[in-house]
């Protein structure tokens, strides 16, 4: 007889990917675990409660909030960990460095889903009770995204007391536009696909190392995405370490306060009010960081 456990929505799993062609992608999934095994005196596989703690606690820790990678990409660098990738469709390498914390490294060639489940599921499975011989771990999408617009984003919050302080992680995130109250598709689409080009890096301003190079470039609205810059130089210093990167600035979008949900929605609401909407009517923005949670902008043209 074969008996197993099953646990839907065990976390949600925010992080960014290396994709081998676009650099890092932002990425939020549902988890959900099965446990194979025996049951105990009591009939147990494993306390659901005890199930539930264990398996968030051991994903967070280890892939929630960084940016997972191939091993082979990290080396140690004086200290600290360097990712460097070069990659299909720009001349200019991706460079990251970071404290160890920043990355999740997997003993795998390229980062997939499957990769990364079987990473996860042999983690998971080092602190299994003995009734637990097997672990099955499913990493899922959010479901009805056939009648929502969203794109990924990867960004760093430099104050956040906790994990999204580490510069490169990352959301796939629903946008949802209302004028007068009524969805607009097509002006979710703008943002989404035009404004952010499907997958984005927010930088905060402060953030950046060379300024000059980026205001010459770009000129004095330097707002938005960049297209005529090569590279940003990006670091600052936050609770966990001095995080670093060198980004092509053909996927970065700069932001005028911190990335933030609250002000990203903010943002999106202007660009909206400001650009694509009438006189008189309201506009409202409802942006998600992740999965099922978010802020929402409302503003009369």
């Amino acid at each position: 007889m074969k008996i197993s456990l099953f646990y839907q929505n065990v976390t949600v799993l925010d992080y960014a990917y290396l994709d081998e062609h676009k650099g890092p992608i932002g990425h939020s999934q549902y988890v959900d675990v099965e446990f194979i095994g025996k049951t105990d005196k009591e009939g147990v596989v494993y306390d659901f409660s005890h199930a539930k703690k264990k398996v968030k606690e051991i994903i967070d820790r280890d892939c929630d909030h960084r940016f997972v990678v191939p091993a082979k990409t990290v080396q140690d660098d004086e200290g600290r960990s360097k990712f460097t990738y070069e990659y299909g469709y720009s001349d200019t390498p991706l460079e990251y460095w970071g404290p160890e914390e920043a990355f999740c490294a997997i003993p795998f060639d390229t980062v997939t889903d499957q990769t990364l489940t079987t990473y996860l599921e042999q983690v998971v499975m080092k602190e299994m009770p003995e009734t637990v011989a097997a672990v099955k771990l499913t990493l899922r999408s959010e479901e009805d995204l056939d009648n929502s617009t969203y794109f990924h984003y990867t960004h760093g919050l430099k104050e956040h007391y906790g994990n999204c302080q580490r510069l490169i992680h990352g959301h796939r995130s629903t946008v949802k536009v209302l004028i007068n109250g009524e969805r607009d598709p097509e002006k979710e689409a703008l943002l989404a696909q035009d404004y952010f080009s499907s997958n984005i890096h927010f930088c905060l301003w402060d953030n950046v190392v060379n300024k000059e190079e980026i205001m010459k470039n770009e000129g004095s609205n330097i707002i938005g995405r960049l297209e005529k810059t090569p590279l940003v130089h990006i670091k600052y210093t936050s609770n966990q370490g001095e995080f670093e990167a060198k980004i092509p600035g053909e996927i970065v979008y700069i932001t005028p306060s911190e990335t933030t949900v609250e002000n990203l929605s903010i943002h999106f609401c202007q660009l909206i009010r400001d650009h694509h909407a009438e006189k008189g009517q309201n506009v409202q923005v409802l942006a998600y960081e992740g999965i099922g949670k978010g802020a929402i902008s409302t503003m009369m043209c």
